[in-house]
């Protein structure tokens, strides 16, 4: 039997994406309202007073053209967690003479990739969170990565089904679930 892997970088086994889905899928991925509660001092300072606990992602996925197979999506309703790897890189940095970044999120390990400014691969270990350099960093050090979310989904997904083009159009929109320790 042939084995059809999708186009999509995506990884949920939830969705069961593959052969005939993701193939222009789109991510929106940002934080979620409730981490901003701005307000000002008595002096006009502008502060955020929402509790850090609510620094999560808001994270929609949407199908593009030539989508011919909706993903596994008629056990995903409102309320239900699911476990998400999106495209989408997060970014961190370790500051010259530092040698270790804690990351604030799970990474997705295969996707870790560290930079000097010059973009040069720079060494470096990664015990689960913890990344941690060889040697000190000379220069400011970028660290990339995809992280792995713990989501919920928070609006009823839609699918549109283009009859005479054989095609079908989705979107699921989810929030990190939260309440970690």
């Amino acid at each position: 039997m042939t084995q059809h892997i999708s186009p999509s970088t995506l990884i949920c086994t939830d969705l069961a994406i593959g052969y005939q889905s993701g193939i222009d899928l789109s991510v929106d991925m940002k934080p979620i309202g409730l981490s901003a509660d701005m307000r000002r001092t008595w002096n006009g300072r502008l502060v955020n007073l929402a509790d850090p606990a609510f620094r999560l992602y808001q994270i929609g996925i949407s199908s593009g053209e030539g989508e011919i197979r909706a993903p596994a999506l008629s056990r995903l309703w409102p309320g239900v967690e699911f476990q998400l790897v999106p495209p989408a890189e997060l970014s961190d940095m370790i500051a010259p003479g530092g040698t270790s970044r804690t990351l604030q999120r799970t990474p997705y390990i295969p996707s870790i990739r560290v930079y000097d400014l010059a973009f040069n691969a720079v060494p470096f270990n990664v015990a689960g969170k913890v990344i941690t350099l060889v040697s000190p960093a000379v220069t400011a050090v970028r660290i990339f990565f995809r992280g792995v979310y713990d989501l919920t989904v928070t609006e009823p997904w839609s699918v549109n089904t283009r009859a005479s083009r054989a095609e079908v159009s989705w979107t699921l929109v989810s929030e990190e679930t939260g309440g970690a320790a």
